[in-house]
């Protein structure tokens, strides 16, 4: 893989020339101490350090500019003939020779070394980047699968049961489907349907019974077979025998109830098939 940015390794910004001035000042405060010491000996090593401090803090230019201000520093003060510039011999010669094959030799080390390190260290970001990538494209293609897992049963099951089926529910995405069937048998204003659901067709015992399916945050009843008591028409309760059944999926579970037994009709029902009858029994009855 190809890195280009690999050379921008150091922050830009004039701040990194003012840090190689100082550094080179530092280096130069440090031989002046020295200097009653080592006197003649080894004038440019501490220039040499400052060159490969810089090198290693700043970057490229920073190190050159401080190797070419520490040259005439210390050719300057702590070579003899010692604060002289009309004398230059060989031994200066020879002192700058053996600086600038020195430090500058140091400073493309640590720049290839230091661009070898920011060129691993994009490189594992972009990997990085591109595993977050994968897990995030494999996540959504599990989804997708359990999505149409999930939708082949659910069209599998509707299939089979769809004249059974009368509430299908999710209370993570707040679903809930009423069939008409059970909205007019209940008699209830479709606002009311609305804003109570199932819980405010059952009994207050059953609808605590079964919380789990309404509220996503209790466990949900165990499936299998339940007998409820469902609001009618005239106000009262009658039996109504249903299975549970769950879909799990990403978004939630999704959970159905289908009618096993349907409840008792409505008074209404009942009369009006005495009153259609009771014609043709007169009639046996006159014969």
């Amino acid at each position: 893989m190809e890195i280009r940015n690999a050379r921008r390794w150091a922050e830009p910004g004039a701040r990194r020339y003012v840090g190689a001035l100082m550094v080179v000042f530092a280096a130069f405060l440090v031989r002046s101490l020295l200097h009653p010491i080592l006197d003649r000996a080894m004038p440019g090593v501490m220039f040499v350090c400052a060159a490969i401090i810089v090198e290693f803090l700043w970057g490229l230019g920073p190190a050159i500019l401080a190797m070419f201000i520490s040259i005439p520093i210390f050719d300057f003060f702590f070579v003899p003939p010692f604060r002289d510039v009309t004398t230059l011999d060989r031994r200066d010669v020879l002192i700058v020779i053996g600086f600038l094959l020195i430090a500058p030799l140091a400073v493309a080390l640590i720049e290839w070394l230091r661009r070898a390190q920011y060129r691993a260290e994009l490189l594992a970001e972009v990997s990085q980047t591109r595993y977050e990538m994968l897990l995030r494209a494999d996540n959504e293609r599990l989804v997708l699968a359990d999505s149409v897992k999930l939708g082949n049963a659910l069209m599998t099951y509707l299939t089979r049961h769809l004249d059974a089926v009368f509430y299908i529910a999710n209370p993570a995405l707040r679903y809930e489907y009423l069939d008409e069937r059970f909205r007019r048998y209940s008699g209830a204003a479709p606002e009311e349907l609305q804003r109570s659901g199932l819980r405010g067709q059952l009994h207050p015992d059953d609808a605590a019974r079964m919380a789990g399916l309404f509220d996503a945050s209790l466990p949900m009843p165990a499936r299998g077979a339940y007998t409820l008591r469902v609001r009618n028409a005239r106000g009262g309760y009658d039996l109504l025998t249903c299975e549970l059944e769950f879909f799990h999926a990403a978004l939630g579970t999704f959970t159905i109830l289908r009618r096993r037994s349907l409840p008792p009709a409505t008074t209404s029902a009942p009369a009006s098939v005495t009153a259609d009858a009771s014609p043709k029994r007169a009639a046996r009855a006159t014969n």
